[in-house]
């Protein structure tokens, strides 16, 4: 009994942790064009935009690639929880 409930918690917070992973790749363009423009205020108008633009693109595809990584734990936690889940029954 003791396994199936730690089983079934661990499969919970693995699918809490996958779907955070996927709300992250979704929110990095909106993320990075925050980063830019806040970039700008920074620098009060006075910026190259190659500077900008090398910024959005670069937290964007940094919260893209964290997403992914945290996707990619928590759906190997929820494939492997589900195991021990299906091993109990």
């Amino acid at each position: 009994m003791r396994k199936k409930k730690f089983a079934i918690t661990a499969l919970i917070i693995m699918c809490v942790v996958f779907i955070t992973g996927l709300i992250l790749v979704f929110s990095a363009p909106s993320i990075g064009q925050n980063a830019g423009e806040a970039f700008v205020r920074r620098q009060h108008g006075s910026f190259f935009m190659e500077d900008r633009i090398a910024i959005i693109d670069n937290t964007a595809r940094s919260y893209q690639l964290g997403g992914f990584l945290i996707s990619i734990v928590g759906g190997f936690g929820i494939i492997f929880s589900g195991y021990a889940l299906y091993k109990e029954l």
